[in-house]
Order: structure tokens, then sequence, then C-alpha cells
């Protein structure tokens, strides 16, 4: 049986590529894994206004139950999932998972990103797709109409 690794959240993206591993995967068996970020806060601390990472503890983290992960697989036809949570970068944690479990295909949506957004909010999709041996399915949002 086929083993699929589906990335998902509540963005419309991440939808969109859980509604094509459910239509391209319908008899496989489906891992789901939500990735908590870690927070980096930034502060400006040293000479000449260099710009450092700041460590603080006890960061309030957003992050959604099992309960509302499986909610969503299901609104995109995933019934029967796995759900894997887990904290940090988000494509290491994705690769991690893919390996740890073993699955045969990795689906993940890739956001529209332009050069100058991609410095400072990298694309995960294609972190995944450099760090893995695995292949990977990258489901790109919706076409934007002009």
């Amino acid at each position: 049986m086929t083993k699929v690794l589906v990335a998902l959240d509540e963005s419309p993206t991440s939808l969109r590529a859980a509604r094509e591993a459910a239509r391209l995967f319908p008899n496989a068996e489906v891992l789901v894994v939500n990735v908590i970020r870690q927070v980096v806060p930034w502060g400006l601390v040293g000479e000449f206004g260099a710009v450092y990472p700041v460590a603080l503890v006890d960061l309030p983290v957003e992050e959604q139950s099992t309960d509302e992960i499986v909610a969503l697989a299901g609104s995109a036809g995933l019934d029967d999932v796995e759900v894997i949570t887990v904290e940090g970068d988000p494509a290491a944690a994705i690769c991690a998972a893919a390996e740890a479990h073993d699955v045969d295909v990795v689906v993940i949506g890739s956001h529209h990103k332009g050069m100058l957004r991609r410095l400072f909010d990298p694309s995960v999709a294609e972190a995944v797709v450099h760090r893995t041996h695995r292949p990977v399915l990258v489901v790109s949002e919706s076409p934007r109409t002009a």
C-alpha cells in the first residue's frame, strides 16, 4: 500500500495540496504532518545597529489541535489520517517525518512568492524538494486571474 505524507495547515494552498493527494492517492495510507514554527524574535542589539536573534523563553505558540487537523484533512477529502505534530523548522520537520515513517511520496503546497519575500520567508516546498530523496509532489496555489 502506498504511504503518503501530506504537509497540512490552514492555508488554502495547503488544503488544495491535500485535495490533490486525496484525488491522486485514493487508497493510500495517509499521514498528515502539521509543523509548529519556532518563532525567533529579532532585536536591534550591538554596535552600528547590528541585528541579532534574541532568545526568549516561553513565547506563546498558537498551535492547532489534532482534532482540528483531522477536520481540515476531512474537509479536503482525506479520511482516516494519522496526524504528526512537530515543532521546528517546517522543511526539516517534514523531511524528518518522511524518513521516520518511510513514506512513498510527500505532498506539499507552494505559495507564489516574489524574490524579496523569499529572502525573509524561504520556500518550504523548495527546501523539502532539495533535502529529501523521496518523491515530492508540489501543488501550487490556484492560478491568479489577471
